[in-house]
This record gives C-alpha cells, structure tokens and sequence, in this order.
C-alpha cells in the first residue's frame, strides 16, 4: 500500500511540472524564415542593433533579432545593454537619459547611433523580425509591453516578442493574443544566475514560467540542456529557437535539426 501511495504521489508531482512547463497550443508551425541575424548582421566594423546592422540584414534577405528597452522619456529604442558603458563607453543607464541625450553617443566609435523601434522596422521594411523586450526589474512591464504593441502594430512583415521576462510574455498572452510570443530562457547557474534568486533562477531553467507565459516557441540557449526543456522539448514538441549560433559549423549543424535559429559571425 506504501508503495501504492508513493507511485501516486510521483505521478501527481509529474503531472504538476507538465502543467507548469506545458507551452500554448500549437498556432504556427514555424517563423517564416530559417536565418535571424542576432542584434543585426554585425561585426567588421558595424556595430550590433545599428540601423547600419539591419541594412546589412535586409539586404542579405535574413530575418533578425533586435532588443528593446524604453529611454527616461518611454522612447522605445533597440539597445541590448542596460547601461552605455560596454558600446557607448559611458556607465550611465539607457533609461536615465532621453532619446535626444543618448544621440549625444556614438557606439563603438563608429557614426552609429541608439536607434528607435519605429525607425529599425522602416529599414526592415517587411522583413522577419524577432523582437526581445528588455524589461526593468524595479517598474510594472505594462506601459513597456503596450508602447512596444503599439510600435509593432501595423508592421507589414511578420513580427514577434520574446522575452526572459515571464510577465512581459504574459502581458501579450492576456492583452495582445494575436501575437506570437516566446519565451527566452537558459540554465541560469554559478556565474550565470544573473542576479537572480536560487528559486527564480530553477524556475526559469526549467521553464516552469510556462504556466505564466504559455509562449508560442521557446527560445533556448543553444547546447544548454535541462530537465525542464528536455520535458517541454520532447513531450510538447513546442517550435524551438535556439540561440546563439556562432560561426559558420554551428549555424551547418543547427540548420540540420532547427527550422530557424539565431545567428551570428556567418
């Protein structure tokens, strides 16, 4: 009878991580192209999520990848970083200075400037687009999630959201259903917890977020394995992304197993 009793309360903890890590039902079968180029096609003296980055993109007809985050004044920019200090050389944060203040820093040392969401979608002009939200800790995602809504609404090529945030994917999953979202994740440890917490960092390897997000596809860090996304992986059969592919072997091994992946250095 123990033994009864000990089966069923496995099966009932199963079912439970199934439920928290089930994605959304299937509503595409996958992104319309196989190649985004991660923050742009960069490098060789063009600085990533540059309006000069996606018209290399766009001409090599490749989907990309792109990062938004609001400035003090709730523009809406592409920028990866919190701070200016790795591309701008100055450690002060994105959303301590207007848009019109941060046009006062070159990136990288090039001509390049932070550019706005609105202005990177003219230069895509229709092309696919993979739109990561960067949100902030300490303010609600609300105002973040419809500013950039908005900005994508109208847009005539295909464009999604993703995000490590679970609320903001959860925002869209309430108030914006009709786009596609996904969530972003990785094996948070050691060195690469990012600040978070030892329970937020195994919710957020495992995906047990799902059950907040229920994204479209699930955007993994490319190698990384773990309990929780193998059982999304192989259960759910969920579109996976895999980022970030780096060079010219791994984007040919990637592209054997993955309809579409995140690239950079082709």
């Amino acid at each position: 009878m123990d033994i009864e009793y000990i089966f069923a309360f496995i099966a009932v903890i199963f079912l439970v991580i199934l439920y928290f890590i089930k994605p959304n039902r299937k509503r595409i079968k996958g992104l319309p192209v196989q190649l985004f180029a991660h923050r742009g096609l960069h490098g060789e003296g063009v600085p990533e999520n540059t309006i000069a980055a996606f018209k290399k993109a766009y001409e090599r007809k490749l989907g990309v990848e792109l990062d938004v985050r609001f400035t003090l004044d709730k523009k809406v920019v592409v920028f990866h970083d919190d701070t200016l200090k790795r591309l701008c050389g100055q450690d002060i944060k994105v959303n301590e200075l207007t848009y019109n203040e941060l046009q006062n820093y070159n990136i990288a040392g090039t001509s390049e400037r932070i550019p706005l969401l609105s202005d990177v979608l003219k230069v895509l002009d229709g092309m696919p687009v993979i739109c990561e939200i960067k949100s902030n800790n300490k303010e609600p995602v609300e105002e973040l999630c419809t500013a950039v809504a908005n900005e994508i609404t109208g847009y005539k090529g295909f464009i999604c959201i993703e995000s490590f945030d679970p609320f903001v994917v959860k925002w869209f999953r309430t108030n914006r259903p009709e786009i596609i979202r996904g969530q972003l994740s990785m094996k948070f440890c050691g060195n690469n917890r990012h600040n978070l917490s030892f329970m937020q960092a195994f919710l957020m390897t495992n995906l047990f977020v799902n059950v907040l997000s229920r994204p479209d596809f699930i955007a993994y860090r490319y190698r990384d394995n773990t309990l929780g996304y193998f059982l999304c992986r192989h259960l759910f059969k969920p579109l996976c992304v895999p980022w970030t592919i780096k060079g010219e072997k791994e984007i040919q091994e990637a592209t054997t197993v993955y309809s579409s992946i995140i690239f950079e250095d082709m």
